[in-house]
């Protein structure tokens, strides 16, 4: 998604150690809680592994942006992980793992990153003794997920896509008719007037997209930015001190190297047979991607299972709902990563 009052872009694996890096708290026997530094695709990324029981399935999550990094929302997940052991990774460029690098970091790309995601997932499922893990991607994270599971599908049990992108055009087209309804409904004739003067810009035009961001996310949605992204960075951005100013400077720095791979991305004209289950839960208010581009693709997907699960919600309805969020997925694919 994209966030334009931060300026920010929201929307070979050998035998891998353990490292030393990664450090458990004391925790209910049974139970995992570590995190730490691990290295993927030759640099250090950060990694945390939490769930309440060991042989629960593994759940790789990758988080939105690019660079939204999850490593300060972990309760976030709390209502995840009795039924998941949750692995959150912060992606190269991000939080972190940016701040271990900065702007030196290397290779901020879709291609470098996907790899990463199937390192990490080898590398979780070496940790824990497992076979293979579900892949969850939210937004941006759809993607990498998609990326990644049809580079090599080898660490992966299923697939889900939440917040799935599918084509920038149709997002933006989608976004548009919500808030020219909203709009009308409203009498809102000055922002009527602005939608219109944005319609023959570029769909990655920064005026077109402001003309219809108000609408773009349900209450819900920003009810949760502002308690949990909101409550860590403080009143003002420019003000942000320590791992706040780190995860803010680290959507500065990826979200530009992305930019062009995000607005020309285009699920439709990948390959459309996904070889591991593959299911979208989505809000069924998000305006931030279009759900119903969301579903329509799904349908046209070859995979051993499929489907579409629309849930109350806008963009962020995996966090913002997590009961029926996590009910689909112990509906649809937890069993594929069971064993």
């Amino acid at each position: 998604m994209i966030d334009l009052s931060r300026r920010r872009i929201v929307f070979g694996v050998g035998a891998l150690p353990v490292l030393a890096s990664l450090r458990s708290r004391a925790a209910p026997a049974r139970s995992v809680e570590e995190s730490g530094y691990v290295r993927i695709g030759g640099i250090e990324q950060w990694i945390s592994i939490r769930g309440m029981w060991r042989e629960n399935p593994l759940l790789l999550f990758l988080h939105g942006g690019p660079a939204e990094a999850q490593s300060p929302f972990l309760k976030e997940f709390a209502p995840w992980e009795s039924d998941f052991t949750v692995v959150n990774w912060d992606q190269r460029g991000s939080g972190k793992t940016y701040a271990k690098y900065r702007e030196s970091t290397p290779d901020v790309s879709l291609e470098r990153m996907a790899q990463d995601a199937i390192e990490v997932a080898t590398y979780a499922c070496r940790r824990l003794g497992k076979k293979r893990l579900i892949v969850v991607g939210h937004s941006w994270g759809a993607i990498l997920g998609l990326a990644a599971v049809q580079r090599d599908a080898a660490p992966f049990a299923a697939l889900v896509g939440s917040g799935q992108p599918v084509n920038w055009q149709l997002s933006i087209e989608d976004r548009e008719r919500y808030a020219r309804a909203q709009a009308e409904a409203a009498g809102d004739k000055a922002a009527l007037k602005a939608l219109d003067a944005a319609a023959a810009l570029s769909a990655d035009d920064g005026k077109r997209l402001a003309a219809s961001n108000r609408w773009r996310m349900t209450l819900g949605d920003l009810d949760y930015l502002k308690r949990v992204q909101g409550g860590f960075i403080g009143p003002s951005i420019a003000d942000a001190k320590g791992d706040a100013a780190d995860w803010i400077a680290g959507g500065e720095f990826s979200g530009p190297k992305l930019w062009r791979t995000i607005t020309s991305f285009d699920a439709r004209k990948l390959e459309r047979k996904i070889p591991v289950p593959f299911f979208v839960v989505q809000g069924r208010d998000d305006h931030v991607v279009s759900t119903a581009a969301a579903e329509a693709f799904v349908e046209t997907v070859h995979a051993p299972a499929k489907g579409f699960v629309a849930i109350d919600g806008g963009h962020f309805a995996c966090f913002t709902n997590p009961q029926q969020f996590v009910q689909a997925l112990r509906d649809n694919v937890r069993n594929y990563a069971l064993g």
